[in-house]
């Protein structure tokens, strides 16, 4: 059976069509994510970070007596700049150890393992209350970070100073996933007093953004895994690469054979 030219082209043109198509799906995000309407919204199911060993605690007690605030606050004096103050901000904080307490001036220990931040800031204040008069007290997490590896352009440890990040905005902080990632089993692995949690996330379902998952938790680790095309792209190359030397070696030996004869 002949086929004709035309034939060939529409072979073609369909066969650009189809693999169009397929790249869509690989590529986009979100893609079955409906549009709010005025009364509707997606639920925020955010779940509560509770404070673990090695977490960086950033307390700040402020009373109506100057040097006891100096004493919790040596950076936030009129003299010290914004920049300066988050500066030190780090390296101010207070340290969990691995029995789950801090050790503050006048205040001692306070055990905060397990806790989140607002029942920390509590436990703090009741402490406070039996040594100071009426005192104010911020508490922060100071080490929010996560990390991200595996097919996206900008891979590493990120620290950040926002309290909330959503899966996309970490994606972000990456750089976003390369062409070659795959969008719909990134892996997430999620730390925890009792060990490590592991989930799988398809960021091209729109469910993910009333999913428990869709913010991530400080210590996350996000790896994205490559697509098996292209791993099977790149055995190809470098099989064709090992066939086309070893043919080319082989056709020169035989070239040099039958000049000697």
């Amino acid at each position: 059976m002949k086929i004709h030219f035309r034939q060939l082209i529409l072979l073609g043109v369909l066969s650009i069509l189809l693999a169009s198509c397929n790249s869509y799906e690989k590529l986009t995000y979100l893609q079955d994510i409906e549009e709010t309407k005025d009364a509707s919204v997606f639920e925020k199911n955010k779940p509560g970070y509770q404070i673990q060993a090695g977490d960086l605690l950033y307390v700040q007690i402020i009373t109506e007596n100057q040097e006891i605030n100096q004493l919790f606050n040596p950076f936030t004096s009129e003299a010290s700049s914004q920049n300066l103050r988050a500066e030190n901000m780090y390296y101010t904080s207070y340290l969990v150890n691995d029995s789950g307490f801090i050790e503050m001036p006048l205040l001692e220990e306070i055990f905060v393992s397990g806790l989140n931040i607002d029942q920390v800031q509590d436990s703090i204040k009741q402490k406070a209350y039996r040594f100071l008069k009426n005192p104010q007290v911020i508490a922060k997490l100071a080490n929010f970070k996560f990390t991200i590896l595996g097919e996206v352009n900008i891979p590493g440890v990120k620290q950040i100073t926002a309290n909330q990040v959503n899966i996309l905005e970490a994606l972000a902080y990456g750089g976003d996933i390369s062409y070659n990632g795959n969008r719909k089993k990134i892996l997430l692995l999620r730390q925890s007093d009792q060990g490590t949690q592991s989930y799988r996330i398809n960021l091209a379902k729109g469910n993910i953004i009333d999913s428990e998952l869709y913010y991530i938790m400080p210590n996350d680790i996000i790896y994205i895994e490559p697509i098996k095309s292209t791993w099977f792209r790149e055995q190809s190359s470098d099989y064709m690469f090992v066939f086309t030397a070893t043919t080319s070696t082989l056709t020169a030996i035989a070239l040099i054979l039958n000049l000697i004869k």
